[in-house]
């Protein structure tokens, strides 16, 4: 039985929509995380964490507003 052949390119509408959706996972998951932060559990890693992913969330909507 042969397994069909899967396509590793993407065209570019389908790339920028799935980065679009990381890009909104992102917001949320950086949402609970300033939750977090806010409410006191003032922990170095979610602090970095959080930076991280505002720095991710930047990147990501500068890519794609090109």
């Amino acid at each position: 039985m042969t397994t069909p052949a899967i396509s590793t390119s993407y065209s570019p509408t389908f790339h920028q929509r799935r980065l679009r959706s990381l890009t909104k996972r992102l917001v949320i998951e950086l949402g609970y995380l300033e939750h977090c932060l806010a409410e006191g559990m003032q922990d170095t890693y979610l602090h970095s964490a959080a930076t991280g992913i505002d720095t991710a969330i930047d990147c990501l909507n500068e890519y794609l507003a090109d």
